[in-house]
């Protein structure tokens, strides 16, 4: 092969590989940068009980403290550990479709210095194990959310939860 063959080849090589991965999408629990300018200040395990979520409305993705019962708080010099193996769960895929619209089931409650949190729970809808990640503000408006079915995440995060708090959440 002569010298324009072979960087054409690069080329295409380059231009293939970035298109194949342009078109995925990043699932993670936790990323340093949901709250850049703020600390966390407490974890929790909780069970977030939310009955008018059998519809799976969008209208119920409001933050609602009434309907949230605290299991256990992790101790704060765990913080760090448990936030780095939060943050490892998930990955790349393609467009995962949207299951869940709602908190509902037991999860974790990551509250901030600035009063905004973050809930991530797993639930059951239609005989589906759904995870749901919802950021929210210190007013408990909604920031942003994704409700997904991706049984590795599920599994992962519910292998971290085991390990980290002592509460039983079969």
């Amino acid at each position: 092969m002569n010298k324009i063959q072979k960087n054409l080849l690069f080329l295409i090589i380059v231009c293939s590989a970035f298109l194949l991965t342009a078109c995925d999408y990043e699932y993670y629990l936790y990323h340093d940068y949901i709250r850049e300018n703020t600390e966390v200040v407490q974890i929790d395990l909780v069970n977030y009980n939310n009955p008018i979520d059998t519809e799976n409305s969008t209208e119920n993705t409001v933050y609602d403290v009434e309907k949230l019962v605290i299991l256990e708080t992790l101790n704060s010099d765990e913080y760090e550990n448990f936030l780095g193996e939060l943050s490892e769960i998930g990955g790349l895929s393609s467009k995962l479709e949207q299951t869940i619209n709602s908190p509902n089931g037991t999860g974790i409650l990551i509250t901030y210095q600035d009063g905004g949190v973050t809930l991530i729970t797993v639930s059951n809808i239609n005989d589906n194990d759904c995870i749901f990640v919802g950021h929210y503000d210190a007013s408990a408006n909604l920031e942003g959310f994704y409700g997904i079915s991706w049984l590795m995440m599920i599994d992962d995060f519910k292998a971290i939860m085991l390990k980290y708090f002592d509460t039983n959440i079969d």
